[in-house]
């Protein structure tokens, strides 16, 4: 089930990512738009001089003209002005909702006279009405006055004039953001202008301006934004195209995208202009940040100085604080909102618009996807760190993609949730698989830390691929060793001093095997079963085993010096420990094997139970290593000697056997063949029970031998000698 979990869950974390791309809650706009901020501030438009310009209502103006709102009759100054100096069109980022303080009925009011008054109605024939100077002005250009929409009540009656709405596809009222109501301009007013448009910024929900509305809705009636207003008196039409998705009239618009399978306006028509937008009929602000450029101070046209808007689209707003008309934008925390509708016109205008495709969301969704999948897949096979490389890489395509669309299509793709999300299920599966390699760890620190040398288990809690613990074939060298007429000393031992010897014994002999890379399989009884070659590759097992029993050799010779000197402080006889040990090579079956309840790294085969009886036999050549033909083959540098052959049950041909007398160094003494020759005596005169001859041998052998580091083995031969001259004395009473 564990191999299972890393995929499950990994595709549990990239199904939640899914669904919420598909569910797209807010905060994800949010993220979203803050990565389309970090393009522009990387890479804001480049301010490009073009017939657009502001005419602004700023604090200088307004410490000249005094406090707005000013007269009408000035408001009517400034327009003739505009208009005289050639403006082609000019878009009020005002509302004239109310009459002019100054005119006579309101003073009249004020003054406490009647309407029906002689003085009063004398006084209106006399002094005009600045509404009434406004409307002239208005009715002789090409002015658009504002509208702001509201949630409140609707007008009594549209706002007139706007243009008109031919729709190609989906009813654009389906689609656009919706209002309640509209305040408009005075009728007056409204109807003397040559247009009407919605003022209103639709900020996203951390308060920032990214998209310009070209079409808002006001309880049933549609209206055009102050700029596609400002656009379509400019060009002369009359009338918006609004083609939709859907729309035959309009290729692009064919694409319906699969996680947001609704209508949406793709393209307005403002006579030879044809704006792209997105579903919501807006457009996305490419911001510049406030340029100085685009600003003419509305003190200088009214004082009469040269200004230069011949032929431009001037828009008229305010930057005075105090009149609060900031906005923020994806560059500047506190911007003119006139300037944004500036730049809109600016980006239609010099043709750099930016846009979100209708296609980018399945894009990023099926990047995710694509990614994620590639993740699960590839995660088991390539590691953290392969999948660490190709996530990275993958990011920063990703990455790379979506600016280089954004720099040279306009394209708004984002790369971020895509990646973060890839991240998810890259994260989950690494931070499963350190789960299982660390459950693979303790496993294999529980099987294996007492039985080889602590660097090894490093080495395979490092790399858990080096064991299988399932079971698997190899080549192995296996070992025996037992202690020998061991029911005797303990027939004679206390079990606290049993135990005690048992354990001084084991012990070295365990750090020899270890030292030399071995395993301990286990111990039974005074029997140490040792292997090599798994579960690590040790591609000279055979030599490191030979090595390994000629250090246990020289370790017991130290531990029966110990064990003399204590019992002659004791004033105790001593028996010294006698060891044989059996090796031998070949296939066998190593794993994880016992009872579903009760497991054990073991090895089992006919060269396991093949090494088992060399170390039975190795007892009765008066020697304490035997080694099998194979494991002789795979060592041939160490000194050994044939010493006859055992037949196995079971097997039709006999099994060799050497005698291991010592390492590389007594294979290359220049009385090595002599040496071994006597060691051949040895072996053979204690089989045939020629004790005499073999204590001869020995001696010839010990003169042979020195300087050779034998004393170990010469040891053990002359107690087995001593314990069969012992027996056969008894034997003989």
């Amino acid at each position: 089930m564990d191999k299972w979990l890393q995929p499950a869950l990994a595709s549990l974390v990239l199904a939640i990512a899914l669904a919420l791309r598909w569910y797209d809650p807010p905060i994800l706009g949010d993220l979203r738009a803050l990565v389309f901020d970090q393009y522009q501030r990387v890479q804001p438009r480049e301010y490009q001089p073009a017939p657009v310009k502001i005419v602004d209502i700023d604090d200088r103006s307004l410490s000249q003209f005094g406090q707005w709102p000013w007269p009408r009759s000035v408001v009517a100054d400034m327009l003739a002005q505009l208009r005289e100096a050639g403006a082609a069109v000019v878009a009020m980022d005002i509302v004239f909702s109310e009459p002019d303080r100054t005119a006579p009925s309101r003073v009249f009011s004020g003054w406490g006279l009647a309407p029906d008054d002689a003085l009063s109605q004398e006084l209106a024939v006399r002094v005009t009405d600045p509404d009434e100077i406004l409307a002239a002005e208005l009715a002789r250009g090409n002015v658009v006055l504002g509208v702001v929409l509201t949630d409140g009540a609707p007008p009594a009656e549209k706002v007139k004039p706007t243009g008109g709405f031919a729709n190609y596809g989906v009813n654009p009222r389906e689609i656009v953001h919706e209002f309640r109501g509209a305040v408009p301009s005075l009728p007056l007013l409204q109807a003397a202008a040559k247009g009407n448009g919605a003022i209103n910024a639709v900020p996203d929900r951390d308060a920032v301006v990214r998209r310009v509305p070209m079409i808002l809705q006001a309880g049933k009636d549609l209206y055009p934004s102050l700029l596609a207003e400002a656009l379509r008196v400019g060009v002369s039409a009359k009338t918006y195209l609004v083609k939709s998705t859907g729309s035959q009239a309009y290729a692009y618009g064919s694409y319906r995208s699969f996680l947001r399978p609704r209508a949406g306006v793709a393209e307005i028509g403002i006579g030879p202009l044809h704006v792209k937008t997105d579903p919501n009929a807006e457009l996305w602000l490419y911001d510049t940040g406030h340029r100085p450029e685009r600003f003419i101070s509305a003190g200088d046209v009214l004082s009469g100085k040269p200004i230069d808007v011949a032929g431009a689209i001037v828009f008229v707003g305010t930057s005075a604080a105090g009149l609060q008309d900031l906005r923020s934008t994806p560059l500047v925390s506190a911007i003119p909102g006139v300037e944004i509708h500036a730049q809109m016109a600016e980006q239609i205008l010099t043709d750099s618009l930016i846009e979100r495709p209708v296609w980018a969301e399945d894009f990023e969704f099926l990047t995710l996807f694509v990614l994620g999948v590639a993740m699960i897949i590839l995660l088991p096979k390539l590691g953290p760190t392969g999948c660490a490389v190709l996530g990275g890489i993958s990011v920063i395509a990703a990455a790379g993609f979506g600016w280089w669309a954004f720099l040279h299509l306009g394209w708004l793709i984002d790369p971020a949730y895509p990646s973060a999300g890839a991240l998810a299920v890259f994260t989950t599966g690494v931070l499963l698989s350190f789960r299982r390699s660390d459950i693979q760890r303790k496993l294999i620190r529980a099987t294996f830390s007492h039985y080889l040398a602590p660097a090894m288990v490093k080495r395979l809690e490092a790399d858990p691929s080096l064991v299988k613990l399932g079971g698997e074939v190899r080549d192995l060298t296996i070992m025996f060793c037992d202690i020998r007429d061991f029911t005797t000393i303990s027939e004679r031992m206390e079990a606290t001093a049993l135990t005690r010897l048992l354990n001084d014994f084991l012990t070295p002999m365990s750090e020899a095997v270890m030292e030399n890379g071995g395993i301990i399989d286990k111990y039974i009884g005074d029997s140490i079963m040792a292997f090599w070659n798994a579960p690590l590759d040790e591609p000279d097992h055979a030599k490191l085993a030979c090595r390994a029993t000629l250090e246990m050799r020289k370790r017991l010779s130290l531990l029966n010096k110990t064990l003399a000197e204590g019992a002659k402080a004791a004033g105790q006889e001593f028996s010294p420990i006698m060891i044989g040990i059996g090796l031998n090579s070949g296939e066998a079956l190593v794993g994880n094997l016992g009872a579903r309840t009760r497991v054990n790294y073991s090895v089992i085969g006919d060269n396991v139970n093949l090494a088992s009886r060399i170390e039975g036999v190795s007892k009765g050549f008066g020697l304490d290593i035997l080694i099998g033909e194979q494991t002789r083959q795979a060592a041939p540098e160490f000194a050994a000697i044939p010493i006859g052959d055992i037949f196995v049950k079971g097997k039709t041909l006999p099994a060799r056997l050497y005698a291991l007398i010592g390492g590389s160094e007594v294979a290359q003494a220049p009385q090595a063949e002599e040496l071994l020759n006597e060691f051949a005596k040895i072996a053979h005169s204690f089989k045939s029970g020629n004790l005499a001859g073999a204590a001869s041998a020995l001696a010839a052998a010990r003169t042979l031998g020195q300087g050779l580091d034998l004393d170990p083995l010469f040891d053990h031969i002359g107690n087995m000698l001593a314990a069969a001259e012992h027996k056969k004395a008894a034997a003989a009473q």
